[in-house]
């Protein structure tokens, strides 16, 4: 569903994507909007693909473009599924994570074109012991999510209890550059299935943290820092939340809860100023 930015309660959705021939399905937590071509992507973790729709497209529309099939290697599991993923615009890449089997160093991040289109092999595979993955993880917790520094050249990529950081053009068994982790940054085992987002003119990364926060690191922090801003959103909203997206036109952070149905909306213009 699409609404308008200043939307308040009760507000009816402008345009709403749906029904049998998007492909769309359940437990789809992320999607990428790609300003570059005006097409929103986003995962469909039961039919385990990649789905690109264009930009406008409102009703029962077919996606334009549909990444699926055994070459892709894109493999849920039976709770947990493909999903969340992540697009590069700039570099015109999406990355999605996989399963092989649960356990450190265990699972791989799958790197596509952004033109790829049906039973087609990722361009790039990132996976192995020196990486630091441990995904899929038990129930609740799920794949990693991603995010792209173009400016920076660097992937982001969650794990339990840390953020993982590499470069952008990483295949195989590599190590990370630097990695943010520890009882200081406030990231707990949950967070290896949270959203995260980098704010690229100023390498802002922020991603939910302990107590139901969400925290913001600047990319080039590394080991056991504490974040250098937190908003306590379940103790100023009473929500329990997923998310975060960014808004850097008006400075916000927008987050959303399925469970109580709610869009929160935070005005935080440090985030998005120079550290």
């Amino acid at each position: 569903m699409a609404y308008a930015r200043l939307a308040k309660e009760n507000t009816v959705p402008v345009r709403i994507l749906e029904g049998q021939k998007t492909l769309i399905s359940r437990t789809m937590h992320s999607m990428e909007y790609d300003a570059v071509r005006d097409e929103l992507v986003v995962n469909s973790p039961l039919v385990q693909s990649i789905l690109t729709f264009k930009g406008g497209s409102n009703g029962e529309i077919p996606p334009v473009r549909v990444i699926q099939g055994p070459k892709t290697q894109i493999q849920g599991t039976d709770y947990d599924g493909n999903d969340k993923m992540a697009m590069d615009p700039v570099n015109g890449e999406i990355f999605i994570g996989s399963a092989t089997s649960a356990g450190p160093g265990k699972g791989v991040v799958l790197v596509f074109d952004r033109m790829a289109n049906g039973d087609v092999a990722p361009k790039r595979i990132i996976g192995g012991p020196k990486t630091q993955f441990d995904f899929p993880t038990p129930k609740g917790q799920g794949f990693p999510h991603m995010t792209v520094d173009p400016v920076r050249n660097l992937l982001v990529v969650s794990t339990r209890g840390g953020l993982l950081i590499f470069d952008r053009t990483a295949s195989g068994d590599v190590s990370p550059k630097r990695v943010i982790k520890g009882p200081k940054t406030l990231l707990t085992a949950g967070n290896g299935g949270g959203l995260i987002k980098v704010y690229s003119p100023n390498g802002m990364i922020v991603s939910s943290c302990t107590e139901g926060s969400i925290c913001a690191w600047h990319i080039d922090d590394v080991g056991d820092v504490a974040p250098r801003f937190k908003i306590p959103v379940q103790k100023l909203t009473g929500i329990n939340f997923s998310g975060p997206t960014l808004n850097p036109m008006h400075k916000e952070v927008i987050v959303t809860s399925s469970s109580r149905n709610v869009i929160a909306t935070f005005y935080w213009p440090e985030i998005f100023e120079t550290p």
